[in-house]
């Protein structure tokens, strides 16, 4: 089954991911950590990926969208984590077979505390929170034991930066997705652990039946 789990920043797709590949034995594909991890390397196309990641700016459709091809390659059971951003990427991407697109919805205020509070661990990028999912030793990755830092781009006023691309291109993705019948919207604002039991829900029940024929 090959799910895409969308929403603006700070609705949970990245930690909802990692229960998912934990508990369900999904592929987590995050294409924001392919590039982040691009741009640690410090190749000359990751500088270039780093001005946009920096200012809270969409990188390129070309650049993304032929990593996650390569990433998907074989792959069965596959959760994509925030892709496709914008309709570009969506119909770049249309000849992928997708069962089920799930839209997490928060507001800006929620997302805003959500990312101020953020830490992700240096090795593996695992995610916690300091007030609602802290670690168990402060300031160390419990799964690898790596220290635990701030993304640039979790700074609150990035973060609003980020939700004005957001509004402008992603919103007409989770159009694009109702019309072909594969989309589920989801209360992201909700407590985490509750967000998550729905979800679960609604995977376990399956790919949704009624689909939109696609235009020849």
């Amino acid at each position: 089954m090959r799910i895409m789990l969308l929403g603006p920043p700070g609705s949970g797709k990245g930690t909802l991911s990692e229960r998912l590949e934990k508990e369900l034995g999904f592929f987590h594909l995050s294409p924001g950590q392919l590039l982040r991890e691009e741009v640690k390397r410090g190749t000359s196309l990751g500088k270039r990926i780093a001005s946009y990641i920096d200012k809270g700016h969409l990188v390129p459709t070309n650049f993304v969208v032929e990593m996650v091809r390569l990433e998907m390659r074989g792959k069965k059971k596959v959760i994509l984590d925030g892709f496709p951003r914008n309709r570009e990427q969506a119909e770049a991407f249309a000849d992928v077979k997708i069962d089920l697109v799930l839209y997490l919805d928060v507001s800006e205020k929620v997302a805003v505390e959500r990312l101020s509070g953020r830490r992700v661990c240096v090795q593996q990028k695992h995610g916690f929170h300091v007030h609602h999912f802290p670690p168990k030793k402060k300031g160390v990755c419990d799964h690898d034991g790596s220290s635990l830092t701030k993304r640039k781009d979790d700074a609150p006023a990035i973060v609003r930066e980020r939700f004005l691309v957001y509004r402008k291109e992603t919103q007409p993705v989770i159009a694009y997705y109702r019309k072909k019948g594969l989309l589920r919207e989801v209360d992201g604002n909700r407590d985490p652990g509750d967000v998550y039991r729905e979800v679960k829900r609604i995977i376990m029940m399956g790919a949704p039946r009624k689909r939109v024929q696609k235009r020849k």
